[in-house]
């Protein structure tokens, strides 16, 4: 440590919230203590007592890329190294680590630096059956994704294609400069995803033993101006494109506000006959959706009963497949990057593993 710090630190830290071991032990003075994880301030540390071009790896959880508590902790990455790379991995439907519980992973190198150089690096979300696993790091692609860094997010784009897709939606206004904090023109979507973003025009039934019939916690509402730019953000958050670009932005789990209205949708520029369009597949869309519905019951603890409605999206990919083509001729993607938006992740959206 008197001559400058180790040149290489490698780990596997510990995955425990810190509210769990506070009563035993306490940090202080870490930038990286709002995180509320103890990996996150393992990394703090290391990048303390690492030398100058000293390098850094470990394992980690996704969170590192993707949550708003992470902040602190990425900009330790921006701000004390010159070349960081994030490999990221869900554990779905084949895990990184067998024997081991249920962990989204995320495997950073980087090297301790001057931050006026910095580079970042990212994957696309990795997913494999478990007889790819060999050759599974033989396989990742990194793509550099400085330029696109959002508040609580390092995206995880892997494919110079995804790249330029990214590159020429940036181009439109976002889609939050365009909701409303109430109107008529009402939004609903299921805010715990897997394989499919599932957005209505109409209140999905949802039913419990203590309240009776309303809207279930899981169903979140936007608001439009008028009821074309309501079709439109429909049709847009059930596409294929919007999947793509939460599951670079997100969680992968959860869809939040911040991944909605971050969508450069660009309502302002769409013409009438392209919001016209996506309305009549929005209409027939929800129609479909109602068609392949299957209504279920369950019981929980705290409310009773519940009987609900579940949707099948993979039934009506036709139908959201013609939605992504003409929002491809609204952004003005070429034919490759209309065919990388469509077929994204098709493998696994498509699966046994996909519903709901």
């Amino acid at each position: 440590m008197k001559s400058g710090g180790s040149d290489v630190i490698i780990g596997n830290p510990p995955y425990v919230e810190y509210s769990k071991v506070k009563k035993e032990y306490t940090v202080h003075g870490y930038s990286t203590e709002s995180c509320g994880h103890l990996y996150a301030f393992v990394i703090e540390r290391c990048f303390v007592i690492l030398r100058i071009r000293g390098l850094f790896g470990m394992i980690v959880q996704l969170p590192i890329v993707c949550t708003d508590r992470m902040q602190p902790l990425q900009r330790w990455f921006l701000e004390a190294s010159s070349s960081p790379w994030f490999a990221n991995f869900d554990d779905r439907p084949a895990k990184l680590f067998d024997g081991l519980q249920h962990i989204r992973a995320s495997i950073f190198t980087t090297q301790k630096g001057d931050a006026k150089a910095v580079t970042v690096y990212s994957t696309s979300y990795n997913r494999w059956y478990s007889e790819t696993r060999n050759v599974l790091f033989g396989l990742l692609c990194f793509e550099s994704v400085g330029d696109y860094l959002m508040s609580g997010a390092i995206p995880k784009i892997g494919q110079h294609i995804a790249k330029l897709v990214r590159i020429r939606i940036g181009q439109c206004t976002s889609l939050g400069r365009h909701l409303k904090p109430t109107s008529k023109h009402t939004i609903f979507f299921h805010n715990s995803p897997q394989y499919w973003i599932r957005a209505m025009t109409f209140v999905p039934y949802f039913w419990n033993e203590r309240h009776g019939e309303q809207l279930s916690t899981q169903v979140q509402v936007l608001y439009a101006s008028d009821k074309l730019d309501a079709s439109a953000t429909v049709a847009s958050l059930n596409s294929s494109l919007f999947y793509w670009w939460f599951i670079a932005l997100s969680d992968c789990r959860h869809v939040n506000l911040r991944e909605i209205e971050s969508l450069p949708l660009g309502l302002d520029r769409m013409s009438e006959r392209t919001k016209s369009r996506l309305e009549e597949l929005v209409t027939e869309l929800m129609k479909d959706y109602k068609k392949h519905a299957v209504r279920k019951e369950t019981e929980y603890k705290t409310t009773g009963k519940v009987i609900y409605d579940e949707f099948y999206p993979s039934y009506s990919k036709p139908i959201i497949d013609e939605i992504d083509c003409v929002l491809a001729q609204h952004y003005g993607f070429t034919d490759e990057e209309l065919d990388v938006i469509i077929n994204y992740d098709i493998k696994y959206r498509m699966g046994r593993e996909s519903e709901p």
